[in-house]
């Protein structure tokens, strides 16, 4: 699949961006570490709306950012060719592991939504988020990267889980809360210890997103 130029890329999240500021008010941190360096950048996962809500990040941030997203999402008319233009990583199985650590060996950052899809609400309204893959652990170890942990609540409002498209409300317009924490380079060596670390890190901060919405 061919790779977008850092200038398209930057164009296609731009849009994304102005598109998604219809639909929702974005309240975000800003990076703290060097977005020159490569970064695996890991989050919660509730709504399809995580996708136009991560472009839209990655433009605030000036942060060209490439999502790894499941390959069937590709094959989807609309959301497919989007995906191909903001850059997006096709991934199926353990071969996710290894299309990242080549692209951040490259220098370039990823995101990853570790639970690996859109997880229903009975699964994280007890915690926060759902189960994590360890396979975000396996690439920590693999690449040997600074991890920042990515908190994101609100989104599940906007687009509910099972919905074909967004709902809004005339009365409330929706807030996406994006809270960040930096994890480092990770320095335990087996896989459960450091998804351990990661998953709290994100944890911590979907409670530090929740907490920011309801201030609001």
């Amino acid at each position: 699949m061919k790779v977008p130029s850092e200038k398209s890329l930057r164009r296609t999240q731009r849009r994304v961006f102005k598109f998604y500021r219809l639909l929702s008010n974005i309240d975000t941190d800003m990076p703290t570490i060097p977005t020159t360096e490569p970064t695996i950048l890991v989050a919660n996962h509730r709504s399809l709306a995580d996708l136009f809500l991560a472009a839209s990040l990655f433009h605030v941030w000036s942060w060209p950012v490439r999502p790894l997203v499941a390959g069937a999402y590709f094959k989807k008319p609309l959301i497919g060719n989007l995906l191909k233009k903001l850059g997006a990583v096709p991934v199926s199985g353990s071969d996710a592991i290894e299309s990242a650590a080549e692209i951040l060996s490259a220098g370039v950052s990823v995101a990853v939504m570790a639970e690996g899809r859109v997880v229903p609400p009975e699964e994280w309204k007890p915690t926060g988020v759902g189960e994590p893959k360890i396979g975000v652990a396996k690439l920590s170890l693999k690449s040997n990267c600074p991890v920042l942990a990515i908190g994101v609540a609100g989104t599940e409002d906007l687009w509910p889980r099972g919905r074909t498209l967004p709902r809004l409300s005339l009365r409330r317009r929706n807030t996406s809360s994006i809270r960040l924490k930096s994890l480092g380079i990770i320095e335990e060596t087996e896989p459960e210890a450091v998804l351990s670390i990661i998953w709290d890190g994100v944890k911590e901060m979907v409670e530090a997103a929740e907490a920011a919405r309801k201030a609001n």
